[in-house]
């Protein structure tokens, strides 16, 4: 829905019309994979959520970590275990 929309965004009611639920769970997945959604407030309980196009995805905390772990691996000269 963040993709399809844009810049227009999605609004926090529309998620559950759309049978997403726990949508602010997976708004956090998104983020922790490196999506970079804004978060903008349209009035009192209503939240635009805009998916930032004019922002390349970056690699999470975790995938960095995981890139590191691998390379200490390697130059101790052991196998890749994932």
């Amino acid at each position: 829905m963040l993709h399809e929309r844009g810049q227009a965004g999605v609004l926090n009611y529309e998620f559950p019309q759309n049978f997403i639920l726990n949508y602010k769970a997976r708004l956090d997945e998104l983020r922790e994979k490196g999506y970079p959604i804004k978060t903008i407030r349209v009035k009192d309980n209503v939240w635009k959520y805009v998916l930032d196009g004019s922002v390349q995805k970056k690699d999470s905390w975790q995938a960095v970590r995981r890139q590191e772990k691998v390379k200490e691996m390697e130059m101790a000269g052991q196998e890749r275990l994932i």
